[in-house]
């Protein structure tokens, strides 16, 4: 059996009857990435035997295996070392006892499962950035993070805070006159950009996304929340610097002050600017460059963790359905029923594979809450009759809302509301509005358990029969199904059925079909619509760090290669860089195993040069890193990337030099060195002739230095190459009629003349 929900019991055949003899049972209890799981035995009577060598249980963890017989295991809990366990038992031909009862749980380990309490105290402990995490100096930043408050009392609060031991430099928070950001030693007002009143508060009982945009060289703040971007201008903050190396903590720094009583989560902050599309696409996917929600980046003390299975950025939002077979189907007539969870079910012996039929009323069903469930996406207008009308009238449109759907006769629950003053989208088109109305946007889940069916036009007359108050009503009530994902093959191989919003589904590997591949029907909370998310294929393939490590041995010192093995190993290479996430780590093995491959000759180099030279550029394209840039060096081969504001691009130059007593290479960034082996300079004008959308696409610069020249030989007309190679590439992006020179200096490798290269048209990639 493979057992995939997030709790659940499984037993041996015919528990709480002896278990038959000649059983050889097996259990996957599986979990998605970022979980582990734990299983007890509440129960445990098996044969005892010296080494367990007659009836017993095993037990793979993942980093270990133990056998278990007698009652050694009763009330025992075992933690598995990653995201699944297996679970195996074996009976032989004689002597039957009891058997076990187990129940299994997954456990948040990834901090995108969990979110943070915030700490109430001051002398509690924090919830900081970790030590290892350094702050660079900040002139601008794109901060995003989701919180939620207990209650909605109006008093002050601050969210976070980021400072040295006195003073601070940068935090968000709440006073009586309404939100703050505080930048430097200047506290701007975000109340505009809000849209709220000071006694409002942003956050309530459900979690909320917030990103904040600061660019000094503007002094402009821009706010995005609730599908909406507004900007402030906050002059007090131009050419002001956040300083580096300072202490980040989700709480309050000052007894005078309160921490935001709630939940905060997936805090990102990264060191340039985000545009309003940028932050409307923003996904999961997208880390933050200076701090991310990784566990890497916290310091938290587990009191303050939380794991919730309807996190945004979770890799599980909506359970299975817990009904899911749990014992051995092939012990025919020596085990007449088989117990499931909150099910009763009979095996028929008079077939070779028995059925299975649950015979339990649907109200004693565990999964009511969560299986079968549809959405549906409400938009309506409530208008005023009166002008003095009552005050938050938000908070009474969203409790009227939540409170007719959640007394209905049918099982449907508000997930999300949104409520908007009707004159802001008539100011941006221009025209004059008096503050009447309100367009309020809503997602309705119905739990369809039961099989009764919930069309459209009845939650449009249970909206239209209900009244809010006397002096606030309804119109352009409008009511659709959300769509469920279609049937799709992606990639190939790999075929999708249709599923529902919010539903995971799951396939067999295609090239090892003992492994899961799951797939995840998205609901966006910024339009209501669902979509595909990226397929899950991590189960599919072996560990990329694995395989990188195996390359690095195959190819290392002495190691004599063929073009063919060559070409094998670029090919992996090429896979890794392609399918996984590069962290700093991945991207240096990589870049050494090229690095020992370039030690070849020319003739076992030439077939697979060009496959080499994209996958060592996309590997920089791709590599993540924090800071504002960083380096791999090796014997043969040299790599830096570093980070690009397109909008503040003042040129750039990137060099490299012999390492004193070393045979790796310095790289710097912005520094002219003495013998220099090669030297790129970016000209301040490089970017003027792009459009918006290349300007918006570029992130870095990247830039390569071969101390080998193999991969680089011209088969048609062979020739020896004097100088070194050096590559740079600008956002993998093409640029044309350039106002200043680009200037490449190259050391020759022979006669050690200085070659200087000033490209005036550039028409490809350098």
């Amino acid at each position: 059996m493979v057992l995939s929900n997030p709790t659940g019991i499984f037993t041996s055949p015919c528990f709480p009857n002896n278990y038959p003899n000649n059983q050889a049972c097996k259990w996957t209890i599986r979990a998605p990435s970022g979980y582990i799981i734990q299983i007890t035995f509440v129960d445990f009577d098996i044969e005892e035997a010296s080494g367990c060598t007659y009836d017993h249980i095993n037990l793979d963890t993942g980093d270990k295996k133990d056998s278990y017989c007698g009652m050694t295991a009763k009330g025992l809990s075992f933690n598995s070392s990653r995201n699944e366990m297996i679970v195996t038992f074996t009976s032989d031909f004689s002597i039957q006892k009891k058997g076990f009862n187990a129940t299994y749980t997954r456990i948040a380990v990834s901090l995108k499962n969990q979110k943070v309490i915030i700490p109430q105290y001051l002398d509690s402990d924090s919830v900081s950035l970790a030590n290892s995490v350094q702050v660079p100096d900040l002139n601008q930043f794109t901060l995003c993070f989701e919180a939620r408050a207990n209650n909605s009392n109006n008093y002050e609060w601050k969210a976070f805070s980021y400072g040295d031991s006195s003073v601070e430099f940068f935090s968000f928070g709440k006073t009586k006159q309404g939100h703050f950001i505080f930048i430097s030693d200047s506290k701007c007002s975000l109340n505009d950009a809000l849209n709220i009143g000071p006694d409002e508060d942003i956050f309530t009982e459900t979690f909320e996304e917030l990103c904040i945009v600061w660019d000094s060289s503007s002094g402009i703040v821009g706010i995005n929340v609730k599908g909406m971007y507004k900007t402030v201008h906050c002059l007090d903050t131009y050419k002001k610097v956040i300083p580096g190396n300072g202490k980040l903590v989700l709480s309050s720094d000052r007894e005078d002050t309160s921490p935001l009583p709630g939940d905060m989560y997936n805090f990102r902050l990264w060191n340039f600017t985000m545009n309003s599309q940028s932050l409307f696409n923003l996904t999961c996917d997208e880390k933050g460059n200076i701090i991310d929600w990784e566990n890497d980046f916290w310091s938290i003390p587990t009191t303050f963790l939380k794991a919730e299975n309807n996190l945004s950025c979770g890799s599980y939002l909506v359970p299975l359905p817990t009904v899911e077979p749990t014992s051995c189907a092939t012990t025919g007539s020596l085990c007449r029923e088989i117990h499931l969870k909150n099910t009763s079910a009979t095996v028929s012996s008079t077939t070779p594979s028995p059925t299975v039929t649950t015979n339990m009323p649907d109200t004693n069903r565990t999964d009511k809450i969560m299986a079968g469930r549809l959405y549906y996406r409400i938009e309506f207008t409530v208008y005023k009759i009166k002008e003095d009308a009552e005050p938050n009238i938000q908070n009474v449109i969203r409790e009227w809302l939540i409170q007719t759907m959640g007394s209905w006769n049918y099982n449907v629950c508000v997930v999300h509301v949104s409520v908007e003053l009707s004159s802001t989208k008539n100011a941006a088109r221009g025209k004059r509005s008096i503050d009447q109305s309100f367009e309020v946007r809503a997602l309705l889940a119905y739990n369809s358990t039961n099989n009764v069916s919930l069309e459209e036009q009845m939650v449009r007359k249970k909206l239209e029969n209900s009244n809010i108050t006397e002096n606030l009503k309804l119109r352009n009530v409008n009511v659709h199904s959300i769509e469920k994902c279609e049937a799709q093959e992606q990639p190939m191989n790999y075929f999708w059925e249709e599923t529902g919003p919010r539903d995971t589904v799951t396939i067999s590997c295609y090239d090892n079909p003992t492994q899961i591949a799951s797939r995840t029907c998205f609901l966006s909370m910024n339009n209501y619509t669902s979509h595909w998310d990226t397929p899950d294929l991590r189960n599919c393939t072996e560990n990329a760090a694995d395989i990188a490590n195996q390359l690095l041995n195959l190819t290392g010192e002495g190691q004599q290669l063929t073009s063919d093995k060559v070409n094998d190993v670029i090919q992996k290479l090429k896979k890794i860089v392609n399918d996984e996430e590069i962290n700093e780590s991945l991207g240096s093995t990589v870049i050494t195993i090229f690095s020992n491959i370039l030690t070849s000759s020319d003739n076992v180099l030439a077939a697979s040069s060009s496959e080499a030279i994209k996958t060592i550029d996309a590997l920089a394209l791709k590599i993540q890193f924090i800071g504002p840039s960083m380096s791999i060096s090796t014997r043969n081969l040299a790599l830096g990337v570093s980070s690009l504001n397109s909008s503040l691009f003042s040129g750039s130059s990137f060099s490299v030099s012999p390492q004193n007593n070393a045979s790796d290479f310095q790289i710097d960034f912005d520094k002219n060195q003495d013998n220099s082996l090669a030297t790129i300079y970016l000209p301040p004008s490089l970017l003027n002739n792009l459009n918006q959308e290349d300007l918006e696409a570029i992130s870095r610069a990247q830039f390569t230095f071969f101390n080998k020249n193999g991969l680089f030989q011209d088969t048609e007309a062979p020739s020896n190459l004097t100088s070194y190679v050096v590559a740079c590439s600008v956002g993998n992006t093409t640029i044309r009629d350039l106002k200043e020179s680009v200037k490449i200096t190259i050391k020759h490798t022979f006669k050690h003349d200085i070659i200087q290269v000033r490209v005036l048209q550039l028409l490809f990639k350098i």
